[in-house]
């Protein structure tokens, strides 16, 4: 079994890596670097100046603004008269884990990354390690960290069977965490 997981870590992160190299790119185009090294020493060479004239960041910040303006509110709504009291319950407590995890700002955060590269990643949890009882926590994920399903076709992979996160970390941190 776990020689299949590593197969299907593989195909999948092969498959995705066309994408990455189209992201690292898109990241580089937002931030204002448009040119790369070839085109860079090209222009030095004929004593020309770099200019940039960036229209994609304005759209960019135009887009993400327009999220922030318009976020949505997390709210249950009852399907049958009777559901009305827990269904509050439940939007109180969504409302109140949301507060909790500072989740708007990493929501948009990941929201910009989808406006910039295609995909953007948020991680909910709790925490217990800070906390006994758990601290509620949403967090942006680095899409760079992202690997999926190379099957999935459909919108936001909802037919992803399989949803993979790869980070490096210290060999100290790793080995307390699998011990």
């Amino acid at each position: 079994v776990p020689q299949k997981f590593k197969e299907w870590f593989l195909n999948d992160r092969d498959h995705l890596e066309k994408w990455r190299k189209e992201a690292r790119e898109d990241y580089e185009f937002a931030a204002g670097r448009q040119y790369n090294d070839d085109e860079l020493k090209a222009l030095a060479k004929k004593k020309r100046p770099v200019v940039v004239f960036d229209r994609i960041g304005p759209v960019i910040d135009s887009v993400h603004s327009q999220e922030i303006g318009n976020r949505r509110e997390v709210r249950y709504i009852p399907r049958e008269l009777g559901d009305a009291t827990a269904n509050e319950m439940l939007t109180g407590a969504a409302q109140w884990f949301r507060d909790q995890s500072g989740a708007e700002t990493h929501e948009s955060d990941s929201f910009r990354d989808t406006i910039i590269c295609g995909m953007g990643w948020t991680e909910t949890r709790l925490d217990f390690e800070e906390k006994a009882e758990g601290k509620p926590i949403v967090e942006r994920v680095d899409p760079f960290e992202m690997y999926y399903d190379y099957n999935a076709k459909a919108r936001n992979l909802v037919d992803a069977r399989r949803v993979h996160r790869a980070r490096r970390i210290p060999i100290s941190e790793a080995k307390e965490m699998f011990p």
